[in-house]
């Protein structure tokens, strides 16, 4: 049960049987203590004052400030303002008028009182500064409405803890999960540098949106009494625009990974475009440095195969030379040997021809080779 419901609980039981939770004492026939004398201001809604002499911590009734003295939490959201802003209306000895209800003390022993300052009621001055909100402990109702009728004027005017530029108020945290998600561009940008910006703030902006609202629908359970009524007044509003905002920038966020994912697709292809392209060019250097080495090759081969045709040549004009030579000595050493084989040669004296020898060969001149007996004679041949 949230402290709120068991304060309600407490103050029920006790209205129907005197228990130990409260002490009843009858109220006056107009409802008051007449004057009482501010002593000190304990917190937003809990003063110390003066009445009839004694010294009486007075809660006021039907609002509830945000906490400060709590030892077992830390300070809630504008409850040092609160305090502050309750001892700029009650100062140590002022003169106040206290009115009562059915109820006149809590289960902590406190005098439960509306305060009037020059015939202001206090309870509902703080919930129209927006320090304070209306809350109803039955059976003491008498100054809700008008507690209440504050903060709704606290509320059409953002003041206090329905303020939207203080941090910690309901409506600041709201408004700063709808803001983000609101403030999210629906186009998705072209380049993957810029769709990974978006997404960044996407995700960001989501995360802040759940965070608060997270926190916000803490509140509906939490002890921030204070807090948790401005929650419950804000609740359908800000749920209803926190959910949209949430739609739309999901719906962003789907878009850019989608986004994101095709670009990755299109870079690797580009990526595999490129080392085609960087292989084909590399293929064809290749290519060309073989078909230059093969060239380089041949070239080799044919001046290789030159060099040999020259030097075979040569060597054939040599041994063509040499066997000629051979050939010509041969020849040389053949008519020599025949020269020594021949027989000596014995002079014979020429011989007239007679003019009407009856000689075959008229006017030749060549040798001569006679026949036995040096009679007649014909050409040698």
């Amino acid at each position: 049960m949230s402290h709120f419901g068991k304060m309600v609980l407490c103050l029920a039981v006790v209205s129907l049987a005197a228990t130990a939770c409260t002490q009843v004492a009858p109220p006056r026939a107009d409802g008051s203590d007449g004057e009482a004398t501010i002593i000190r201001v304990i917190d937003g809604d809990t003063v110390v004052a003066a009445v009839s002499g004694k010294e009486t911590t007075v809660r006021l009734l039907n609002i509830d400030t945000p906490e400060t003295k709590a030892p077992d939490r830390p300070v809630q959201c504008l409850g040092n303002e609160a305090t502050t802003f309750t001892e700029s209306l009650l100062r140590p000895g002022d003169k106040v008028n206290l009115e009562y209800d059915v109820t006149r003390l809590d289960q902590y022993g406190r005098t439960l009182a509306g305060v009037y300052k020059d015939k202001s009621l206090v309870n509902a001055d703080i919930a129209a500064a927006g320090l304070g909100v209306a809350v109803l402990f039955e059976p003491n109702d008498r100054f809700y409405a008008e507690v209440l009728a504050a903060q709704e004027e606290a509320e059409e005017n953002s003041a206090g803890l329905f303020a939207t530029n203080i941090e910690c108020t309901v409506p600041a945290m709201a408004d700063t999960a709808v803001e983000g998600l609101s403030a999210l561009s629906d186009t998705v940008p072209a380049t993957a540098a810029d769709v990974d910006s978006s997404l960044t703030v996407v995700t960001a902006a989501i995360a802040v949106g759940k965070a608060k609202s997270k926190t916000l629908g803490a509140l509906a359970d939490s002890s921030d009494v204070a807090a948790s009524a401005v929650w419950a007044v804000k609740k359908v509003s800000y749920t209803a625009l926190i959910n949209s905002g949430m739609e739309r920038a999901t719906t962003i966020r789907t878009k850019l990974v989608a986004k994101q994912a095709a670009l990755v697709e299109v870079k690797k292809e580009k990526a595999a475009e490129a080392a085609r392209t960087k292989a084909k060019a590399k293929a064809k250097i290749q290519a060309k440095a073989e078909a230059q080495a093969r060239a380089e090759r041949i070239a080799v081969a044919q001046a290789e195969a030159e060099r040999t045709a020259v030097a075979k040549a040569a060597a054939e004009r040599k041994a063509a030379a040499q066997r000629a030579a051979e050939r010509e000595a041969a020849a040389a050493r053949a008519a020599e040997r025949r020269r020594q084989a021949a027989p000596p040669t014995t002079y014979r004296a020429p011989v007239k021809e007679k003019k009407d020898s009856g000689g075959s060969y008229p006017g030749y001149t060549g040798p001569r080779c006679y026949a036995p007996g040096g009679q007649s004679w014909k050409p040698c041949t």
